[in-house]
Order: structure tokens, then C-alpha cells, then sequence
């Protein structure tokens, strides 16, 4: 037979873990999860409260470099090839940087990434970013 003492505590205990499962399930709601191959172009994705994706394809199209790599032909795995992608990456990380800090987005990452965007808003940063590397303003 219960005794009112042993009730109340099984109660509390009972609330207590209400408390905390709510207290976990709000504190893992911060950040997005990702793909394991997944690219971050800005940021942390674990603590993340405004992020936003690119289409890589689409503003890798833009770059110098990616002109440079398509028409001359230069192999991949190539010395060149891994110089040229290197100067790619860090003039899309800048662009992506920018175009990110003026919309109050602290984190990027590219387009089908994330697999769980727990509740926030993710919006596409594609076509500034593009204007910001037609516009030159992220010289590698």
C-alpha cells in the first residue's frame, strides 16, 4: 500500500522528469543536423539559429576558377586542379561570408545538407551570393 509520502515523491520525480525531457527537447531544437559528407561553407552547424543553404553547383558555375578548370580541361586529382578548387572554395566561403553576415545568417551550407532543420527557418542565400561574385566583391 502506498503511503501520501511515497506518492508525492513518485509525483515529483515524475514531474522532474517531465521538466528535464522538456528542458533536452528545447536545447537540441538549436542547430541543424547534416549529412556526414556534408559541406559548411559558414559557421557551426550545432549551435546555428539562422541558416541557410546554397546550390554549390550553381554558384561554383560563377567562379573564375571553375571557368579556369572546365575550359582547359584540367584533370581532377591534378596539381593545378587541386589549386584551382582551392581558390574556388575560399572565394565562395568570402562571398558566403558576406552575403551571410548582411542577412544576419550564421551559417551556410550547401543545398540538401541538412537532414534535420529542427524547426528554423532556412532560406537560400543562392542569388547573392552569385551577385556577390559577379559583383567582385570577393576577389580570392
Amino acid at each position: 500500500m502506498d503511503t501520501p509520502h511515497r506518492t508525492t515523491a513518485l509525483l515529483r520525480a515524475w514531474w522532474l522528469c517531465c521538466a528535464l525531457t522538456c528542458f533536452v527537447a528545447s536545447a537540441a531544437a538549436q542547430g541543424i543536423e547534416t549529412r556526414n559528407s556534408a559541406v559548411v561553407l559558414v559557421g557551426n552547424t550545432t549551435n546555428c539559429t539562422q541558416p541557410a543553404t546554397i546550390d554549390f553547383d550553381e554558384v561554383k558555375q560563377k567562379t573564375p576558377e571553375w571557368k579556369t578548370i572546365r575550359s582547359e580541361g584540367i584533370p581532377p586529382g591534378s596539381s593545378r586542379y587541386q589549386l584551382e578548387y582551392s581558390k574556388m572554395m575560399r572565394r565562395i566561403r568570402d562571398a558566403c561570408s558576406k552575403v551571410a553576415t548582411s542577412q544576419g545568417r550564421d551559417c551556410v551550407v550547401r543545398e540538401g545538407d541538412i537532414t534535420n532543420d529542427n524547426g528554423l527557418d532556412v532560406v537560400d542565400l543562392t542569388d547573392d551570393v552569385v551577385a556577390e561574385l559577379e559583383s567582385g566583391g570577393s576577389d580570392a
